[in-house]
């Protein structure tokens, strides 16, 4: 049952995401995603996904509460680091094929959209995260994990679509 309920919560946020029609609402939906995933990684023992996904939740928390943007080298020096302690991790638990790198390359995608950019930008960061993280959890068998990612990929396209159809009116 608590699997069930593990496997589900991902996916009632993942739903809840397609009326995050702003910023903030986007960023608390990805931080109580990246709670209820990590939580799910660590079940399946997929480890790799679950570091990632705990020190996104750190990244997710720090742009919540600061309500900044970083700046370019910032934004990189800080996903450097964040990707390096991952990869420390993988290399002394052993995981360091192709499989454990998917969750760190979305990890990026994920980091310099929310730190550098702005709300297009990290939807667009996004939909490109969620596509590999689908890719992942149809790998690992986490089910709930690929559904979650998928539908966060499709209702991001959807409002980062919205975003460049009102751009394009207002420029006309």
């Amino acid at each position: 049952m608590g699997e069930l309920i593990l496997h589900t919560l991902p996916v009632v946020f993942a739903i809840a995401s397609f009326w995050s029609n702003t910023e903030r609402k986007l960023l608390l939906l990805n931080l109580g995603l990246c709670v209820s995933i990590a939580s799910l990684l660590l079940l399946q023992q997929a480890w790799g996904g679950a570091l990632v996904i705990t020190v996104a939740g750190l990244s997710t928390t720090y742009r919540l509460v600061t309500q900044r943007l970083l700046g370019k080298a910032a934004t990189y020096v800080t996903i450097v680091i964040m990707s390096s302690l991952v990869g420390v991790i993988n290399n002394l638990t052993g995981q360091t094929g192709i499989l454990e790198l998917m969750p760190v390359m979305t990890f990026i995608f994920y980091r310099y959209g929310e730190l550098h950019c702005r709300e297009a930008g990290l939807r667009l960061c996004m939909v490109i995260g969620s596509g590999l993280f689908t890719v992942y959890g149809v790998l690992t068998e986490t089910w709930g994990l690929a559904l979650t990612e998928l539908l966060f990929a499709f209702s991001n396209s959807w409002f980062y679509l919205r975003l460049r159809r009102n751009a394009a009116q207002s420029a006309a």
